[in-house]
């Protein structure tokens, strides 16, 4: 008995002693953690501190560098999308002679592909939305969507006049904390938002106008906040009014520009212009160029009239409904002579979720050729074909959502549509082949086929001719056999 109260009491002193151990760890790890946090913290406060200290100094000296005389500069007209003549009919295939896919090596011109500016690191940017208790809540309405910021209409500050003193003195009144949320409450909307650099201009336009009206004003504004988000932007008079000009490499069409040491500087004002304007060129820190490359924005959803795609023979049957603000600011995107633009392009979730389920029970069980034949069965017929000229009077490339959304579409629109359902349904790579007056695909399959194709990259790319009516993969529309096309990358 002697022996097991000893070996009980042995037990209660070791539990106890563990215990306090266990203890003594646990406030050991939280201590631990309470310096962690407090040295993260103390380290943020600097790093914060300096990141301000910096920037007020930038915006300091990029004041007092606008006081200086500007430069002149000749506008220069805007560049169309050439108007290759292209076929009124697509080409069809004889149904009473119809080839087989030949195996001919296609000799092209390789295009460089662009780098996706959205996987660069993020530009210079302030500090997170923190608006005084005393800003009353406005909302912007932005294609149909209400967008709420934090600004006082009572609060205006004046240009007086467009001497380069007076933009000077107005941009530093604009560098107070003030505005610096209207900067951080526009770059909330561009990530929750999902904003492509085009929204993001035209957002930061309609918000500038919403606090100044369409005014000198508005326009020093608007280039605060485009140059407090990174973009490449400067500021430009002629006569009486002030220009807002974007840095970018994306061959706009339709907008004139400013060439000044070998970038373009776009006026998202004047399709037309001529004479000089004065600009005040000088970079701002970590600047980057404004990008084309689309991204679907998180509009409010305003829907279309149902449109019935497809047919029963070809076994895809459904009625496609889109959101008309989606596609509103389509219409107001500039026109570009990049085909990468559009092709990296995606259908919206409303227009996938209208049209995705026919068309992946259409392919369900197929192999990979087979669900690409469908698939290019159903651009070829789904849609009536008319040139751009015909419909709209100029060249207009569109997005995959325009061409479910108007009643005709041309071998561009077709190419770019089949390379949208070729990737997203059957996670096929693809390049564009742009031909004189013509846009068709090639197709990387993970299986062999045969078929015209070219060598790329050590891969095989089969053609794939989505306006070629009645054709299969691997057959190249008979006029361009010979021809060289250019190899578009996306």
């Amino acid at each position: 008995m002697k022996r097991l109260i000893l070996t009980l009491l042995a037990c209660m002193m070791a539990t106890a002693l563990s215990a306090q151990i266990d203890k003594d760890w646990q406030e050991s790890v939280r201590q631990s953690m309470e310096d962690a946090q407090k040295e993260f913290d103390s380290f943020r406060l600097k790093a914060e501190q300096s990141f301000e200290d910096f920037r007020k100094k930038a915006n300091e000296e990029y004041a007092r560098f606008m006081a200086d005389p500007w430069s002149a500069f000749e506008i220069q007209p805007l560049e169309t999308i050439p108007m290759e003549p292209k076929p009124p009919q697509p080409f069809t295939v004889d149904p009473d002679n119809k080839p087989l896919p030949s195996e001919n090596p296609i000799v092209f011109k390789l295009k460089p592909k662009p780098d996706n500016p959205y996987e660069q690191p993020q530009p210079f940017e302030p500090i997170a939305p923190n608006p005084s208790p005393d800003v009353p809540l406005n909302y912007v309405t932005f294609y149909g969507t209400d967008l709420g910021f934090h600004f006082d209409l009572t609060y205006l500050p004046k240009l007086n006049g467009l001497s380069e003193k007076s933009v000077s003195d107005f941009w530093y009144e604009l560098t107070d904390d003030y505005f610096d949320n209207l900067v951080a409450e526009c770059l909330y909307y561009r990530e929750d938002r999902n904003f492509c650099d085009w929204a993001y201009f035209l957002l930061t336009r309609q918000l500038s106008e919403s606090y100044f009206g369409k005014n000198n004003e508005a326009k020093v504004l608007q280039m605060y906040l485009l140059v407090q988000s990174g973009y490449q932007t400067r500021i430009a008079s002629r006569g009486n009014q002030l220009v807002v000009l974007m840095g970018s490499d994306d061959g706009i069409c339709s907008y004139c520009f400013v060439n000044i040491n070998g970038q373009r500087y776009y006026n998202f004002e004047e399709s037309s212009a001529c004479g000089y304007f004065s600009v005040y060129n000088h970079a701002f820190p970590s600047e980057r160029k404004m990008s084309l490359v689309v991204k679907q924005p998180k509009l409010a959803v305003k829907k279309t009239i149902p449109r019935q795609m497809g047919a029963k023979w070809m076994k895809i049957e459904t009625s496609v409904v889109l959101n008309q603000n989606l596609i509103d600011f389509y219409n107001d995107y500039p026109l570009s002579s990049n085909w990468t633009n559009y092709s990296v392009a995606s259908l919206s979730d409303m227009a996938k979720d209208s049209l995705y389920p026919a068309m992946r029970s259409a392919i369900a069980g197929k192999t990979k050729l087979e669900a690409a034949n469908i698939l290019i069965t159903f651009v070829q017929f789904a849609f009536d074909y008319a040139s751009d000229q015909k419909q709209f009077g100029y060249e207009r490339p569109l997005f995959p959502d325009e061409s479910l959304f108007y009643p005709y579409n041309d071998c561009e629109d077709r190419s770019i549509f089949y390379s949208c359902l070729v990737r997203e349904l059957l996670g096929l790579d693809m390049v564009l082949l742009h031909y004189p007056g013509h846009l068709a695909t090639a197709v990387c399959f993970d299986e062999e086929v045969k078929g015209d194709y070219l060598l790329l990259d050590g891969k095989r790319y089969i053609v794939c001719d989505p306006t070629y009516i009645g054709s299969t993969v691997g057959m190249c529309m008979p006029k361009f056999t010979s021809i060289q096309p250019e190899v578009v990358r996306f």
